[in-house]
């Protein structure tokens, strides 16, 4: 039922117990940190986004092993091989992570107006270390959800258009949970996520993607100083009032809920699929010679 003539887990049931298990992973996480931090609200992402991250490696890595019969490189096989051009591709998606936000931005020059606060209080170096861990950890948190073991194996069962279309519908959904997406909001997140899915198939890891998470973030919400899909927190150097039509600012969740970010969004999507870029040498997977690894599920099996 569970599994495959070869004893492996089939794709269908992977993708479910891993979208489960990532439920799971996200609420405890949340809990964890909420009894930390109280009402701190920076406190609880500097909690909750690292320690979400480490869960999911920990469970993907889990179910490589006991529905996949992996025993070496589980973090590699998670599409995070460590391998020659891995740097590259990450500091690519940063830059393109970049463009992308400065194309977004920019129109509110022309159609908005900004008002800047800039912060050079004696805290700013830890607190720039705190954001980017956050940044960092959460883009990647979210790349392990939604491109990585649960994506990479619907892919294998359904294809993958369809791992794309159900990926970045989840993708825009979950943030709806974020302070005020509204409609359009939804309908870039789930844009972005269509996006990040295209370059991890072109790469076939999460370098390139986790790049591009993060430079967005970064570039958005700590250099620029506007919202991040609604939050605030990630401003470290300035914090940017932008005022003008919603269609340019996205109001208070910021340019994710914009026409101007939308037409960002979509000039990635052809940007990424352009991309002279090649995907990366993954590390072999070995079969576990452990007979209990091997039967764990197929035990289920009639």
């Amino acid at each position: 039922m569970f599994t495959t003539s070869s004893d492996k887990l089939k794709p269908g049931w992977a993708f479910i117990f891993s979208a489960f298990l990532s439920a799971v992973a996200f609420v405890i996480s949340g809990n964890i940190a909420a009894q930390i931090a109280g009402q701190r609200v920076f406190l609880f992402e500097l909690v909750f986004r690292p320690l979400l991250c480490l869960l999911l490696i920990a469970i993907f890595a889990w179910l490589l092993t006991v529905g996949d019969h992996i025993e070496g490189h589980r973090i590699a096989a998670q599409g995070l091989p460590r391998v020659k051009g891995w740097l590259k591709h990450f500091v690519i998606g940063g830059m393109v992570g970049f463009f992308l936000t400065v194309l977004a931005v920019a129109p509110i020059h022309f159609w908005g107006h900004t008002k800047i606060a800039f912060d050079h209080g004696p805290f700013v170096f830890p607190k720039i270390c705190a954001v980017i861990l956050v940044l960092l950890s959460g883009a990647l948190a979210e790349e392990l959800m939604f491109r990585g073991y649960p994506f990479q194996h619907l892919d294998e069962g359904i294809g993958a258009v369809g791992a794309i279309a159900v990926f970045s519908l989840l993708y825009g959904l979950l943030h709806l949970l974020n302070p005020g997406p509204g409609r359009w909001g939804v309908v870039n997140t789930i844009l972005i996520g269509v996006l990040l899915s295209i370059a991890y198939l072109r790469t076939r890891s999460l370098w390139l993607p986790w790049g591009i998470h993060f430079g967005w973030n970064a570039t958005l919400g700590s250099i620029i100083g506007l919202p991040v899909s609604g939050f605030r927190f990630f401003s470290v150097f300035a914090r940017t009032t932008a005022t003008g039509p919603w269609w340019v600012t996205g109001g208070s969740y910021g340019v994710e809920a914009s026409v101007t970010g939308t037409f960002a969004v979509l000039a990635g999507i052809l940007i990424v699929w352009k991309l002279p870029i090649e995907k990366l040498p993954q590390k072999p997977s070995s079969l576990s010679s452990k007979p209990a690894l091997r039967n764990n599920l197929s035990s289920t099996k009639p």
